[in-house]
């Protein structure tokens, strides 16, 4: 974790220890001292603030992003805002968590992004900001999905892994993620993230 507030790094490690026993947790107050750590020795989740004392959270995504890190990594804020959860998405990140929200909604959070899904704060609505650097969504209507993938899109689009996405609809995690192959096949897509904005431009979040 890198967060320069010691306090909260605490009430974090009481939360994910609580969740993860076997788990190792290592924090930083720091930006670049975490950030070296993580490109030395990969974790399985970085838990990163994104306003720190010596630089900014999403510089150490980009970084770790350009270097092919494969750590999932999961954004704190005390400062959300309705275009965030999109600008996250397209840096790559699996989810972020409002520090305003009870201290469980990490631990939740960390469960969630660690299974391979995505969680994002229910209080803000993830748009579709207006930039043009982002890869271009297709204009193929929700109609050219089956009931079924519709229904499984939308739970992808809200976050959920594969695992518990089988759970709600009665189907085995294998089926789940054939559908899911299926429909990035079928909408010309080739990564989640931009998946996720076209369900959000078509409502189907």
């Amino acid at each position: 974790m890198i967060d320069d507030s010691a306090i909260f790094r605490e009430l974090v490690k009481q939360a994910i220890m609580a969740g993860f026993p076997q788990s190792d947790f290592t924090e930083f107050a720091m930006g670049r001292e975490g950030l070296t750590a993580c490109i030395e020795n990969p974790p399985d989740l970085l838990i990163v603030d994104l306003y720190l004392h010596d630089t900014d959270g999403r510089e150490i995504v980009r970084e770790l992003r350009r270097l092919n890190v494969p750590t999932r990594i999961l954004v704190v804020t005390a400062h959300p805002d309705a275009g965030l959860p999109a600008e996250l998405v397209q840096l790559g990140v699996a989810g972020f968590v409002d520090k305003h929200s009870p201290i469980e909604q990490v631990e939740r959070a960390a469960q969630r992004v660690l299974e391979g899904g995505m969680f994002f704060s229910a209080s803000v609505r993830p748009p579709i900001p207006p930039t043009t650097d982002q890869p271009a969504i297709p204009s193929a209507p929700a109609s050219v999905l089956s009931q079924r993938e519709q229904e499984v899109i939308r739970l992808v689009a809200r976050g959920l892994a594969s695992k518990e996405i089988g759970a709600r609809l009665g189907l085995s995690t294998r089926t789940v993620e054939k559908h899911r192959a299926r429909i990035l096949a079928r909408l010309g897509l080739h990564d989640i993230p931009t998946l996720v904005r076209w369900c959000l431009q078509r409502g189907l979040g």
